[in-house]
């Protein structure tokens, strides 16, 4: 009986997995998806490689209009020759305009979809969609733009996001989510800073050095790079700092009847880059001093812009609630904007590093 159960058995699973088989040359699998406005319909746009000689490959597009955003992949699937499919989508990417009408919609619909990949990066572009996705299509390298965002992500000022992480930002009582944000610097695609997002719609953009410090105050990183022009010893020193390390800490202080948050944030640094003639041994403590009074002024000056725009990127309301019995998330997004911060900053310089 054995060898016959093993042979029903195996016939079984083979054909029980033949039935969703598809045949990787009968579909198109996308691998970027783009929205835009056009006037008040909206434009859809879709890449996919095939792949040829050699291991090259060749990017390939469809686009369509409608009225909907809803219409968009069943009529790119009726333009198409075989069926598409959004398996290995690992790339969605919003125009500006588009963007500032709402993206939720799109994204919570990619999230229920059992096919999506949670990590796939979400994007916003300065201009269009369109233009980001023509220009990376010359390069015939797929998975361009993902890889791009990935990268600076682990080694760049960029902070961590994908699809999961949008979707729990989004639905928090606490926080509001950002994205990266892609702009066209001639003819090339460059990654421009962080968009800011308040209720799934596009509120405002903030650059790469200000994104660093939305890195280093939200994920604790050793990654990153700061470039400034400072006076030490009275002569202006042009620096670029790599961050080693840094560490943020939290205190809510409700001692009073609104909140107050105490910011402390410790960042281990090395000077990679400084002019020739600067002795970094000889003015150590003071070059620490100066990058602390200026690090707490960027943090002060991000913060009061988070507030003028009503958005809450660091999740500063996840720290007030995390020590409230009793949290009103309704009664913190009135006081939100008048929030009192007070920011402590640590510079350690360790290494040099310097490029002479």
């Amino acid at each position: 009986m054995k060898p016959f159960f093993l042979l029903t058995f195996s016939l079984t699973f083979f054909l029980s997995g033949c039935e969703n088989e598809r045949i990787i040359d009968k579909v198109q699998t996308v691998e970027t998806l783009g929205y835009d406005m056009q006037e008040d319909k909206v434009k859809g746009i879709v890449i996919w490689p095939t792949y040829e000689e050699k291991g090259t490959a060749k990017s390939n597009s469809f686009k369509t209009v409608s009225d909907s955003y809803e219409d968009i992949l069943p009529r790119i699937n009726s333009k198409s020759e075989f069926p598409i499919e959004i398996g290995k989508l690992d790339f969605v990417l919003f125009g500006k305009e588009f963007a500032k009408k709402g993206i939720d919609d799109v994204i919570t619909n990619l999230s229920r979809d059992p096919i999506a990949g949670s990590r796939m990066q979400i994007v916003i572009a300065e201009n269009t969609a369109e233009e980001i996705i023509n220009s990376s299509k010359k390069l015939s390298l797929p998975f361009h733009l993902s890889n791009k965002i990935n990268h600076n992500i682990e080694k760049g000022n960029l902070p961590k996001t994908n699809l999961h992480l949008f979707m729990t930002d989004h639905y928090s009582e606490g926080k509001d989510p950002y994205l990266p944000y892609l702009i066209l610097e001639e003819g090339q695609i460059k990654i421009g800073g962080l968009a800011l997002l308040k209720e799934g719609k596009f509120v405002h953009n903030i650059n790469l050095r200000e994104s660093f410090f939305v890195k280093i105050l939200h994920d604790g990183t050793a990654h990153g790079q700061y470039y400034t022009k400072i006076k030490v010893h009275n002569k202006e020193v042009q620096l670029l700092l790599r961050n080693l390390d840094a560490k943020a800490k939290y205190a809510v202080d409700k001692s009073k009847r609104d909140p107050r948050i105490l910011i402390d944030l410790t960042i281990d640094t090395e000077i990679k880059i400084s002019p020739s003639w600067f002795n970094l041994n000889k003015h150590v403590l003071e070059l620490e001093q100066v990058l602390n009074e200026q690090f707490n002024e960027e943090v002060e000056r991000l913060v009061l812009l988070f507030q003028e725009y009503n958005i809450d990127p660091l999740g500063l309301g996840e720290k007030v609630r995390a020590t409230s019995r009793n949290w009103d998330y309704q009664r913190f997004k009135d006081i939100y904007p008048d929030i009192k911060t007070t920011v402590h900053t640590n510079v350690n310089i360790l290494n040099t590093g310097i490029v002479e």
